[in-house]
């Protein structure tokens, strides 16, 4: 279980990549489709430069998770990662996600990843 109160439930949440350190795979057009948090946080990425990613995540706080991904690209490179990521509303309320990551294949990089709630997204 998560620690702290007041978290997000992420299920249903849709989150598109706003910016992306250059090392990283995914462009403006990539999502982030949360399907379950429950225990364990559970998502899919797709679209723009990602044929398909999955994620598994699970919370370290109300506003953290500690997540593990891994996907493909439209020139079928095959990765994977960790990352840390957090929530945090902008002066407008809408969620953020930002992503601090490293991937575990390929050249072990570092970056980061911004991302915001989709319009429409409940």
């Amino acid at each position: 279980m998560h620690k702290g109160g007041n978290a997000v439930n992420l299920a249903g949440k849709v989150f598109r990549a706003v910016s992306n350190s250059k090392n990283g795979h995914l462009n403006s057009e990539t999502e982030m489709r949360f399907t379950a948090d429950n225990g364990i946080v559970v998502g899919t990425y797709g679209g723009g430069t990602i044929v398909v990613g999955h994620v598994l995540a699970k919370r370290t706080s109300a506003t953290e998770l500690e997540m593990l991904y891994h996907g493909a690209t439209r020139d079928g490179v095959q990765s994977a990662g960790t990352a840390h990521a957090t929530f945090s509303p902008d002066s407008d309320g809408r969620l953020h996600m930002y992503l601090n990551w490293q991937w575990l294949t390929g050249d072990r990089s570092k970056g980061q990843s911004e991302w915001i709630l989709a319009d429409g997204a409940t």
